[in-house]
């Protein structure tokens, strides 16, 4: 990554801007914790505690000792109100280089596994706050709002996130004394540079910056529901759409998004008056296929208000990275193109199995709120 070279070169400026300084607090501990169940996610790490400059080292061995290195798609659960500025950047390029989803909760510890999990009880007050929220950022599936459906963060109660400016602990003491030269300055503006960087490259709007830059540093503003999404902090329901028109007339809308396990993208178009989509599927973590194929993944699907979904073909594919890619063609054909390129939202379910119903979960998306209907048009279908 490109900010590897940034940080690195940062790292060797004497900057009393780059920390938080929190007293009185733990450094950041990582441990797993489980809810007792078997659901997908009733398992993860807990990253508890004040971000010190090598705690992704910290999370590193932590996944070594634990033999998770190699593991992608895991989830990291944080509650913490900060530290150090630079070291919440190489926490969430660690997460991001694991390809970790990052969600804000933490509850009580009520017993342990003979291998040291922790089986949780109930909830606690959680946060996720100044270095943290660059921490979390890093994640590639980011969960921060009160209308996460619980099983996508193992029925854990979601924390805040928060910003403020970052700051040296000197000028909370004596706002007005004299602490800074002007090349103190200077690097106040390189670090403003590197968080935009980063930002950019974890997909994350710079409006979160702007949040931190416009809250003083001894208060917290903590993000709206509006601001998470606006934001793309919190990014369970982002899709980014396109529409793309052919030299032969035939028009394709294609959103692309990320869940916990996969990067999607799904491509619109009418064929013979009918709507398909073609779903490709890049697997982030190991894809157990023959399960997919005994838990006959798909092949009772719906959309939520009944209407069937037909599965023409699937095709399983290794990309240029060796990660499985799924390429599943749909089809709606008892239900008119009129009412299918008019809708803002597609639900999809399957009631047949735990694993079918996650499935079909991960492929609804909602448009978004300036984009009204899919914009498949009966001249645009194209025929075989």
């Amino acid at each position: 990554m490109r900010l590897t070279f940034l940080i690195t070169a940062w790292l060797c400026l004497a900057a009393p801007l780059s920390c938080f300084s929190l007293a009185q607090a733990e450094p950041m501990q990582f441990y797993r914790a489980s809810t007792g169940g078997n659901c997908v996610t009733c398992t993860w790490i807990s990253a508890e505690g004040i971000i010190e400059a090598d705690s992704y080292a910290d999370f590193l061995a932590f996944l070594e000792k634990e033999g998770l290195l190699d593991a992608r798609g895991i989830n990291v659960h944080l509650n913490s109100p900060g530290g150090d500025l630079l070291g919440g950047i190489r926490l969430g390029l660690a997460f991001r280089q694991q390809e970790a989803n990052t969600v804000i909760s933490s509850a009580k510890i009520r017993d342990r596994y003979p291998d040291g999990t922790a089986i949780t009880g109930d909830p606690l007050p959680s946060q996720c706050s100044s270095a943290c929220a660059f921490a979390f950022s890093g994640g590639v599936s980011r969960f921060a709002s009160h209308t996460t459906p619980l099983h996508e963060v193992g029925f854990q109660e979601i924390g805040r996130l928060g910003v403020h400016q970052f700051y040296d602990q000197r000028s909370l003491t004596d706002p007005s004394h004299r602490l800074f030269s002007g090349a103190n300055r200077i690097d106040d503006q390189r670090m403003v540079a590197l968080l935009l960087s980063y930002l950019s490259e974890m997909q994350v709007s710079a409006e979160l910056l702007q949040l931190a830059a416009e809250t003083p540093p001894s208060e917290m503003h903590y993000l709206s529901e509006e601001e998470l999404r606006r934001t793309r902090a919190d990014n369970r329901m982002v899709q980014d759409v396109f529409i793309t028109g052919y030299h032969n007339g035939v028009g394709i809308t294609e959103i692309r998004y990320q869940r916990q396990d996969a990067d999607y993208r799904l491509e619109a178009y009418c064929e013979n008056g009918v709507m398909r989509i073609l779903a490709s599927i890049n697997y982030r973590g190991r894809y157990d296929v023959p399960a997919h194929h005994r838990w006959q993944i798909y092949d009772n699907m719906k959309l939520q208000d009944g209407t069937p979904v037909r599965v023409i073909s699937e095709k399983f594919l290794s990309n240029s990275e060796g990660r499985t890619l799924l390429q599943v063609l749909l089809e709606f054909e008892k239900a008119s193109l009129s009412d299918l390129v008019s809708r803002k939202s597609f639900v999809f379910n399957d009631p047949s199995s735990r694993y079918a119903s996650n499935a079909a979960r991960a492929l609804s998306f909602v448009l978004p709120a300036d984009f009204d209907g899919l914009y498949l048009l009966p001249r645009t279908c194209f025929s075989r």
